[in-house]
C-alpha cells in the first residue's frame, strides 16, 4: 500500500478522487496516497485537507502524498513516523523516505532499533538540507539545492 508505481496507468487519478470521498479510512488513505502518486500540482490542495482527518491512517497518507507532489514540509512529520510504536506507521515512513529523500539512508521498518537509528540520522539531514532541498520533478526526488538556490530561500 502507498507504493509509487512509475508509468501511472490512465484512470489513477479519477479512482484516487473517487476514493477520497469514501467513508471507509481505509479507501480513503489508498485515495490520498493515490492523488501523490497520480495527481499533479493541482493536487496538493485537495492532500493538504487531508491532514486533519479523524483517522491516522489518512494523516499517514497525506503527509506521504504531500511528499510525493514535492511539498517539502511534510518531510519532518515523515521522519517523526519512523519512531511510531506502530509497524505499519514505521513502514510507510520508510517507503516513503527512501521513495522521495534522496538522502541514501537504509531503514529496516521491520526492526524497532533500525528505526530510530534511521529517524537520527533523517533529523540530522533536515536539519543540514531541509531549507535547501528542492524538488526534481522528473526523477520525483528532493535534491540539495544549489549555493544560488540556497541564497534566494534567505
Amino acid at each position: 500500500m502507498f507504493n509509487r508505481v512509475p508509468g501511472a496507468p490512465a484512470g489513477g487519478e479519477a479512482q484516487a478522487l473517487a476514493d477520497i470521498k469514501q467513508r471507509d479510512p481505509a479507501k480513503r488513505a489508498n485515495g490520498v496516497a493515490g492523488l501523490g502518486v497520480f495527481g499533479g500540482v493541482d493536487a496538493v490542495k485537495t492532500v493538504k485537507g487531508f491532514l486533519q482527518d479523524e483517522t491516522e491512517t489518512v494523516r499517514v497518507a497525506a503527509n506521504y502524498a504531500l511528499a510525493l507532489l514535492g511539498q517539502a514540509e511534510a518531510l519532518p512529520k515523515i521522519i517523526e513516523y519512523l519512531g511510531n510504536e506502530k509497524h505499519e506507521y514505521r513502514k510507510r515512513g520508510a517507503v516513503a523516505l527512501a521513495s522521495v529523500s534522496g538522502a541514501g539512508i537504509a531503514c529496516d521498518h521491520e526492526s524497532v532499533e533500525s528505526c530510530k537509528a534511521a529517524k537520527k540520522e533523517y533529523e540530522a539531514w533536515w536539519k543540514k538540507s531541509g531549507a535547501g532541498l528542492s524538488w526534481d520533478a522528473k526523477k520525483k526526488v528532493f535534491v540539495a539545492g544549489s549555493a544560488e538556490t540556497k541564497a534566494k530561500k534567505k
